[in-house]
């Protein structure tokens, strides 16, 4: 017999332990308690990676480094991990072959793209995306960022270590290589540490914000957004991240993009669905 598609994506024993009605419309579980109150605090403590990296690069002056590409490419394969086994495999089990998640992650790929390298005066698309900080790459790095924290938050499990892990070795090597162009841009150290504090808040407004609108939003909504925003993950690591790691560690940096991918994976195996 006919199913919708909301009804495919998951199945009605996945709703009782929610005390939720399998009625369409309703299939993302809601945590229990205050939860924009913890997806602030959870999204709080991922963004904190961006201060913690810059308070490390500017007490240790840490420049171009053998050991800045190797926790880029741990963080690169962390954040690729958990985009593949938990944000997009929530997605594609909302859409329930729907499409919403091939779209969703065009969609994400183009618009990162475009603020990596197209949103540059002169610049095209097909050229070398340009490896300096600006606040626009890096603010919606942390917003796509978050929006993969409420895919963990969303799964009705609630946060996800293997996420969470992603998401702040991400965080503390792109903040430390960004903190010395920074300076030597003419910031002071105290304007550098404010943005990162600001990065951090965006991070954690941002999760409970979407944790908020997502919750009261249809299935096929959701896997659209989750893919967006990891269609934008992935084009971010791969143009901005991966080639920075090369650049300051070499080949060492695939090694480490396989151990992070290794560990993050490890995490959502040994835990399951927590």
């Amino acid at each position: 017999s006919f199913q919708p598609a909301a009804s495919r994506a998951r199945p009605l024993q996945s709703l009782r332990p929610f005390g939720m009605m399998p009625r369409h419309g309703a299939l993302v579980p809601k945590p229990k308690g205050a939860p924009m109150l913890q997806a602030f605090g959870w999204g709080l403590l991922a963004g904190s990676s961006y201060f913690l990296g810059g308070l490390l690069a500017l007490r240790w002056r840490v420049g171009n480094s053998v050991l800045l590409g190797i926790l880029t490419g741990l963080g690169a394969g962390a954040l690729l991990s958990a985009v593949a086994y938990k944000l997009i495999a929530e997605a594609g089990r909302l859409a329930g072959g729907s499409g919403y998640v091939g779209v969703g992650l065009i969609g994400g790929a183009v618009a990162t793209a475009w603020v990596v390298t197209g949103a540059v005066p002169g610049q095209r698309l097909s050229e070398p995306p340009v490896h300096e900080p600006r606040f626009l790459v890096i603010g919606l790095s942390v917003v796509a960022e978050a929006v993969v924290i409420t895919g963990a938050l969303l799964s009705g499990y609630g946060i996800s270590a293997a996420v969470l892990a992603a998401v702040f070795l991400c965080g503390v090597p792109e903040a430390m290589a960004d903190t010395g162009p920074l300076r030597k841009s003419g910031m002071t150290a105290r304007h550098v540490m404010s943005a990162w504090l600001a990065m951090t808040f965006l991070c954690a407004a941002s999760v409970a914000v979407f944790t908020v609108l997502l919750r009261a939003a249809p299935p096929e909504v959701v896997a659209f957004a989750l893919a967006f925003a990891g269609g934008g993950v992935l084009t971010n690591v791969t143009t901005r991240m991966v080639p920075e790691g090369l650049r300051d560690a070499g080949a060492a940096t695939g090694i480490a993009i396989a151990v992070g991918f290794g560990l993050s994976f490890a995490l959502v195996e040994i835990l399951g669905g927590h």
